[in-house]
């Protein structure tokens, strides 16, 4: 698995928890960035909730990588989220 992962720009202590664990996190500023997101080079995208990915009058191919909602879940279980599936596919 990649380490490189995106996280919702609101999502401060994720972002820096992440940072602090060795993923490189790209921000996503309310859906501007999304279309540049492919499962080539992320791993995942992290939320706040998964309404935040729907717009509308927007066209673009959801990111095809796993969408982790973070609303009611520590940084850390985000982290083991992302570690576990990392062993999962070694």
């Amino acid at each position: 698995m990649n380490k490189k992962i995106v996280v919702e720009n609101n999502l401060t202590p994720f972002i820096d928890f992440l940072k602090d664990s060795g993923y490189d996190v790209y921000t996503l500023h309310q859906n501007k960035n999304l279309d540049k997101i492919n499962s080539n080079e992320y791993s995942a995208v992290i939320v706040s909730g998964i309404d935040v990915l729907s717009t509308n009058g927007t066209t673009y191919e959801n990111p095809h990588v796993p969408v982790i909602e973070a609303k009611g879940r520590t940084p850390e279980e985000i982290y083991e989220l992302l570690e576990s599936r990392y062993n999962n596919i070694k």
